[in-house]
């Protein structure tokens, strides 16, 4: 087996593990046991626990970032666009369970090395979000004066779903009225071009 197949198979096994206990109660040995290998393997590949965890975190949030990426880049209007990202958005991450476990007060007080992958995925949407809205105001779909501060609103509405979505695990309760209500905004939005 080579040497990015192992790290691979790590990578796996604690996506896993972390998923299903949590980054406290999971060990590197627990984590090299369900792979059948040597705790010291893991030491090979990542230097500590923490490093692991945030190996796992990147690689669920790029799973994330490449679903985003194809929305943007694809010949929708802008607000069919908003709405596909801002519903593929909560699905991805309501999924993201490791992810999650980044939102918890204490785990970020206490775990600091995860935020600057999550800098980078906040960076990330940023631009994304920076993206449609530009191709919005040039197609004449919205009227927006400061895009930068329109940003900054939505990704903190987006940011404040999180926490009842995925903690209080309400998503699935709410997933029909979401999708409901991204409808009707966009569709007022379009209405709105019709009228101007």
């Amino acid at each position: 087996m080579s040497r990015v197949d192992v790290k691979s198979l790590i990578v796996q096994s604690a996506t896993a593990l972390f998923s299903k206990y949590g980054f406290s109660r999971t060990t590197m040995e627990e984590i090299a046991k369900n792979i059948h290998k040597a705790k010291g393997v893991l030491y090979y590949y990542f230097k500590s626990k923490e490093e692991l965890f945030n190996e796992v975190l990147k690689d669920e949030l790029n799973n994330v970032k490449r679903e985003l990426s194809k929305i943007v880049s694809n010949s929708d209007d802008p607000l069919t666009m908003f709405e596909k990202y801002f519903l593929t958005r909560l699905k991805l991450l309501n999924n993201s369970l490791n992810y999650h476990e980044t939102l918890k007060a204490e785990f970020f007080e206490e775990y600091h090395f995860v935020k600057d992958v999550r800098d980078d995925f906040a960076q990330f949407e940023r631009e994304l979000i920076t993206t449609i809205m530009n191709k919005g105001k040039d197609e004449g779909y919205l009227e927006v004066k400061n895009i930068t501060s329109s940003v900054n609103i939505i990704l903190i509405v987006i940011s404040g779903l999180e926490n009842p979505l995925y903690l209080q695990k309400k998503y699935n309760e709410y997933e029909s009225t979401i999708e409901e209500l991204s409808t009707l905004i966009v569709s007022s939005l379009k209405s709105f071009k019709k009228i101007n």
